[in-house]
C-alpha cells in the first residue's frame, strides 16, 4: 500500500488552509466575497473521497489527485446550479492563484492546452487582460473569507472526514466483494465436478491476487491488424497509430510532437481519442517518450477506472498505442465532459506516474 491512514491525517492537516482558500476562490471568484461555509463543505466532501481512496493513490501523485477531486466536486455542484462560467473560473484559479502551468491545468480539467488558453484569455479579458490585477482580486477575496469567518476559515473536522472516508471505503469494498462473489460462484460450481474428479493432485502453482490490474501488452508487426472491440481495428506503423471504426474508417495519429515533426528525444506524453459507436464511445490513444513500455495505462472517468490494453511495435520501445475494451457510454461521456473529461495516466512497473493526458478536442 502506498500510504498509511496516519499519512492521510498529516497530509490533510498540512494542506487544509490552501485547499479551503482555493475552494473559496472557486466558489466565490475574484471580487465576490462568497460563502466560507460553502468552501468548507466543498473541501470536506473532497477529503472524504480522497480518504476513501487513500491507499490506492500513487505516492508521487497525491497533490494532482486532490486538486482534481476538488475541481471535479466544484464542477459537479456548479452543474447542478447550471453555472455556465464554472470551467472558465476553474482555469483562472488554477493558472493565476495556484500558479500551475497550462499543461498541468489542462490535465486537471481533462482538456487540451489550447482550450485552457482560450478560456484563460476570455476570462482575463473581463479584468482588462491584467493578470496582476486578477491575482490582487484573488488575494482580497481570500482575506475577506478569513475575516467573514472570524479569522478561522479552515474549520474542517478532520476526525469526521476520516470516519466518513473509512465508511465510504468499507461500503465500496463491500460492493466489490459482492460483485466478485456473484462472478465467482458460477465458476466454482462449474469447476467443482472437475476438481472432485481430479482427486487431490497439486500442480504446485501458487497464486496471489494483485491490488492493481496491469495492462495486457501485445507486440505487433507493422501493419498487423488487431480487433480491439467489435467493428474496430487498430494497427501500428513506424510513423504512428492507425485505427478504423464503422463510423470513421482509416484514421491516423502521427508519432510527432506539438511542432508536427519527429523529435529525437520526445517528452513523455499520452493522447486520447473518443470515437462514436452504436454501443458508446471507443477510447484509444498513443503514448510516447517513455524509457520503456508502460506497466499500466488507466483511464479515469468520474469515479470509474478503466485499465487499457497496450500495443507496441517490435523493436520500438518508448511509444505505442493503448485502447479500452469497454466502451464509454454516452451518459458517462456527458458527465465526464462537465466534470473535466476522461484522464489517461501511464504508470511504470514501480507504480510511478510517467505520463498523463486528456481527451483531444
Amino acid at each position: 500500500m502506498p500510504h498509511s491512514p496516519d499519512e492521510f491525517a498529516t497530509y490533510a492537516h498540512a494542506r487544509l488552509p490552501e485547499l479551503v482558500t482555493t475552494a473559496h476562490l472557486l466558489s466565490g471568484g475574484p471580487g465576490d466575497p462568497g460563502d466560507p461555509r460553502e468552501a468548507t463543505e466543498l473541501v470536506r466532501r473532497t477529503l472524504v473521497k480522497v480518504c476513501a481512496r487513500w491507499r490506492r493513490i500513487p505516492r508521487d501523485d497525491v497533490d494532482f489527485y486532490v486538486r482534481r477531486s476538488l475541481v471535479k466536486e466544484y464542477l459537479r455542484r456548479a452543474r447542478r446550479r447550471r453555472t455556465r462560467s464554472a470551467r472558465q473560473r476553474a482555469v483562472l484559479v488554477l493558472l493565476h492563484w495556484e500558479r500551475l502551468p497550462e499543461k498541468e491545468t489542462a490535465q486537471l480539467l481533462g482538456c487540451s492546452t489550447g482550450a485552457v488558453r482560450s478560456r484563460a484569455r476570455r476570462g482575463l479579458a473581463v479584468y482588462g487582460g491584467d493578470a496582476e490585477r486578477l491575482r490582487g482580486l484573488f488575494t482580497e477575496a481570500a482575506k475577506s473569507a478569513e475575516s467573514a469567518s472570524g479569522g478561522v476559515p479552515f474549520d474542517v473536522p478532520l476526525d469526521a472526514v476520516e470516519q466518513r472516508g473509512r465508511a465510504l471505503r468499507r461500503r465500496r469494498r463491500g460492493v466489490v466483494v459482492a460483485g466478485c462473489a456473484l462472478l465467482l460462484v458460477p465458476a466454482v460450481v462449474f469447476g467443482a465436478g472437475g476438481f472432485m474428479g481430479a482427486g487431490s493432485a497439486d500442480d504446485g502453482s501458487g497464486g496471489g491476487a494483485s491490488d492493481v490490474a496491469q495492462s495486457p501488452t501485445r507486440i505487433v508487426a507493422p501493419g498487423e491488424r488487431v480487433d480491439a472491440v467489435t467493428g474496430v481495428q487498430v494497427w501500428l506503423t513506424t510513423d504512428g497509430k492507425h485505427w478504423s471504426t464503422p463510423e470513421r474508417p482509416n484514421q491516423f495519429r502521427a508519432l510527432t510532437g506539438d511542432s508536427g515533426r519527429q523529435e529525437e528525444q520526445p517528452k513523455p506524453g499520452v493522447s486520447a481519442q473518443l470515437d462514436p459507436m452504436k454501443s458508446g464511445y471507443f477510447l484509444s490513444g498513443l503514448y510516447r517518450g517513455l524509457s520503456a513500455d508502460p506497466a499500466r495505462v488507466e483511464v479515469t472517468v468520474d469515479d470509474r477506472r478503466i485499465t487499457g490494453t497496450v500495443l507496441t511495435l517490435a523493436g520500438s520501445p518508448g511509444w505505442g498505442v493503448w485502447y479500452a475494451r469497454t466502451p464509454l457510454t454516452p451518459e458517462e461521456l456527458k458527465s465526464s465532459s462537465v466534470d473535466g473529461g476522461p484522464t489517461v495516466t501511464v504508470y511504470d512497473a514501480a507504480g510511478k506516474v510517467v505520463a498523463r493526458g486528456g481527451a483531444d478536442e
